[in-house]
């Protein structure tokens, strides 16, 4: 190897020390905007505690945090992602980090006016922990005070397999600073008078000096990593030859070992909890927020009654990211989840939202055979036809956490005459003739249920129930499945006769290998004109098997309650500013007179007032009085039906109602003081339209009503 100049090494040193600093200031510049927001104890422990184990993006989401309660419930997930083992009480890597600190705060500092943490052997004290050797150099005629720290790396973390750190007191004055072999050079820790003015004579001179006192010092002096080749061989003796012959240098990885050494803390966390709050922390609450898990997801669009579309939405589960509670006995295990559905339009609008609150539980005997195997959560939910961006967030209760889905979709309406096909769906299994009372649940259709695989992957030789929905079919026509090439050439086809309803054939994947394909479903005519067409990936594995759930749980909305499903499409209408849309869907699910779902009328009521229809609100609402008193939407219903027929008295007394219900937006307020106007009680109504000034203030309206009334 050619030698390097070592004129080249001062050079580049001389750089690496003076632009160093720079970067540091300009990136601690950056920062100090955001930390003068973080109140004192918090600051000491994120500057102090914990500045040396920190990942960049846990530093990124601390500073960017706004409340005490998000700081707290941050520094409990920091700590818990650390824990190796969290079935005990203690976390063991919390433990051990504070022993760390308080030794180099209460040892380490000694020989420094600054804390000990800030302190070269602090810092890497608190990252490495205790040696596995400490060599003392004290009083020796040849160096200056010098401490030798030998470690044993892992290299999972990053580190070499042996490496070694030296600190030394620059000419035996003030603190021990980290010797680095490519910056310092064996002059740093030589007292002088042992080497020549030569820089060259001097690196070999120098290790020559220190070689008889200390090989390993030697060592040091050269390299940070033990297991590299330094070329120079201090165990054969060669450090008796001519330094001039010797082809010795100091390590040019040392700067890398220094970096691997310090990102070593950060090697074994998992920081995908934090990747998971950034894109859907907006969505928890502060105690779930830094608890997300992974997840696999996967949805498809089915149409139900009156060709309605249903989202079908399946998570897969590793054991690992959920947990049970269990009994006394040990007999249940059991949890609650919150699974919140929400599908916002391209206006951000919501139109759709959906909370569940399912109990999980399970025998002993079923917990242990679901222990090494995913769990299922699969649901549906009607939405009409449009473009959304939809989020699911599913929550375990007994754990407090939380994972998460978001994908952009688009709805597609059934057009009247015209034959289409659903979303294809690939199912692992399932079932061709299930029997009872629901048409349309979770991945069913009619008596047809299909297990999906989420994420569309498949073991090689194995076989894929592909599955798919048929409206408008007739006699003849066909469903074509077939498996396409990274070219779209045809790999394996499949046919079927097409029927209104689901329709499944099992495909084989024997003689494909492993790679990513397409499955495509056609709907074909008899005179084999292509009417409809659906495409979906599909990933084959080159591994034996794909781990499947063993414990599913399916939630369904329930289309066999009378006007429910009505009942849903007329607020997805309502939201979406379809309004006489939205008062058919109602009127639908009032005609169904189901007694356990009043609510379809007080929105029925709510749409007719808006068409000043009075009558008809009276007509829906009166029979509720009795049974919901304390409902606003009856209350407040009432009152406005009363206004619009001008029958100020009663439309007063129920407006009163409502506000002691609910505090009153400016129409509530601005009706009211109309109300009292009207009745001559001149004085309330200028209280109430001061109010509703004071919440909207540039009512021009309501400031003229205002100005208009008489003094006291």
């Amino acid at each position: 190897m050619a030698r390097l100049n070592p004129l080249i090494y001062k050079i580049m040193a001389n750089w690496i020390l003076k632009t160093l600093p720079i970067l540091l200031v300009a990136a601690a510049a950056l920062a100090d905007d955001r930390l003068d927001k973080v109140a004192d104890d918090y600051r000491e422990w994120f500057e102090m505690e914990v500045v040396y184990i920190i990942t960049d993006i846990e530093r990124d989401i601390f500073l960017g945090l706004e409340t005490r309660e998000e700081r707290t419930r941050f520094i409990e997930a920091f700590w818990a992602r650390r824990d190796p083992d969290p079935a005990t009480l203690e976390n063991e890597f919390q433990v051990e980090h504070y022993r760390r600190l308080e030794h180099a705060l209460t040892v380490l500092n000694r020989d420094s006016p600054r804390p000990g943490w800030k302190t070269d052997r602090g810092r890497y004290y608190i990252i490495l922990g205790e040696p596995a050797e400490i060599q003392a150099y004290v009083g020796y005629n040849e160096v200056v005070e010098t401490e030798l720290w030998i470690y044993r790396g892992d290299p999972d973390d990053g580190l070499p397999p042996r490496f070694n750190l030296m600190f030394y007191k620059d000419n035996d004055i003030g603190e021990f600073q980290l010797y680095n072999p490519f910056n310092d050079g064996p002059q740093a820790i030589l007292r002088g008078g042992y080497v020549s003015q030569n820089f060259q004579v001097n690196q070999h001179q120098g290790l020559e000096v220190i070689s008889r006192l200390s090989l390993d010092l030697a060592r040091a002096v050269l390299t940070v990593d033990l297991t590299e080749n330094t070329g120079f061989d201090i165990f054969s003796g060669r450090a008796q030859i001519d330094p001039l012959e010797l082809n010795v240098r100091p390590s040019l990885g040392a700067q890398r070992t220094f970096a691997d050494i310090e990102m070593s803390p950060t090697k074994r966390v998992d920081t995908r909890d934090l990747e998971g709050y950034k894109q859907f922390g907006h969505m928890v609450s502060a105690d779930y927020s830094f608890k997300y898990f992974t997840s696999r997801s996967g949805y498809a669009v089915l149409y139900g009654p009156d060709n309605i579309p249903f989202i079908h939405f399946s998570f897969d589960i590793d054991p690992a990211n959920f947990t049970f509670e269990v009994d006394e006995r040990r007999t249940r295990h059991y949890t609650t989840l919150d699974v919140d559905f929400e599908a916002r339009d391209l206006e951000g609008r919501i139109v759709a939202y959906n909370l569940n609150q399912p109990l999980l539980q399970m025998s002993a005997a079923q917990f242990k055979r679901a222990s090494h195997y995913p769990l299922a959560y699969r649901d549906n939910f009607p939405l009409i036809p449009g473009d959304y961006k939809i989020s699911i967030v599913l929550k375990n209760r007994a754990t407090k956490d939380y994972t998460a889905a978001e994908f952009d979709l688009h709805v597609p309406a059934i057009e009247e005459g015209k034959p289409a096909l659903s979303d294809i769906v690939l199912g692992y299994g399932g079932e061709n003739d299930l029997t009872g009372p629901a048409t349309h649940r979770a991945y069913q259709v009619g008596s047809v249920e299909v297990y999906p695989s989420v994420g569309n992957t498949f073991s090689v030789a194995s076989n894929v129930r592909a599955f798919v929905q048929v409206i408008g079919g007739e006699p003849g026509q066909e469903v074509v499945f077939q498996i396409l090439g990274a070219e779209q050439n045809v790999i394996e086809e499949e046919r079927v006769a097409a029927r209104d309803g689901a329709v499944v054939k099992q495909v084989s994947l024997l003689g494909l290998d492993s790679g990513f394909y397409t499955m495509r479903a056609q709907l074909v005519g008899s005179d084999g004109t292509v009417l409809a067409s659906k495409l979906t990936p599909l990933t084959v594995s080159p591994r034996n098997e794909v781990p499947r759930p063993a414990f599913i749980y399916r939630h369904s909305f329930n289309t066999e309650v009378a006007g429910l499903l009505d009942m849903t499409i007329g607020s997805e209408l309502m939201s979406s500013g379809r309004t006489q849309e939205a008062r058919a869907q109602y009127e639908k699910a009032v005609a169904a007179d189901n007694p356990n779902l009043p609510m379809a009328k007080w929105r029925l009521a709510g749409i007719v007032l808006f068409d000043r229809d009075a009558d008809r609100a009276l007509e829906l609402l009166t029979p509720l009085e009795d049974s919901f008193p304390n409902e606003y939407e009856v209350v407040e219903g009432m009152a406005f039906a009363y206004y619009i027929k001008e029958d100020y008295a009663r439309a007063k007394d129920y407006l009163e109602r409502s506000a002691a219900i609910r505090a009153p937006d400016t129409t509530a307020l601005n009706a009211l003081g109309d109300c009292y106007e009207r009745l001559g009680e001149i004085n309330k109504a200028k209280g109430l339209y001061e109010r509703s000034l004071e919440l909207k203030p540039d009512q021009k309206g309501v400031q003229a009503r205002l100005a208009g009334l008489p003094g006291e």
